[in-house]
């Protein structure tokens, strides 16, 4: 039995498919996995992550890994 080569999908497919779910409100989640050809895991965690994918973007930063460093202003 041969492995699945895992996936990587880009922010712009996770946006893409926000959007398809955006427009087809009545379609249901497993009619829009077959057409975006993703689990049913997948799309219900991008739809958690939402508001993190959509600000993210927003912002400028697709990567939500990245640390923000803080710094201390020393007053003398």
């Amino acid at each position: 039995m041969e492995k699945k080569e895992p996936c990587k999908i880009t922010t712009a497919l996770k946006l893409q498919i926000i959007q398809t779910v955006d427009e087809n409100l009545t379609m249901k989640r497993i009619d829009i996995e077959r057409i975006m050809k993703t689990p049913s895991s997948t799309l219900n965690t991008i739809l958690a992550k939402r508001k993190t994918l959509e600000s993210a973007c927003n912002d400028g930063n697709s990567s939500s890994r990245k640390q923000i460093q803080s710094f201390e202003v020393h007053l003398q």
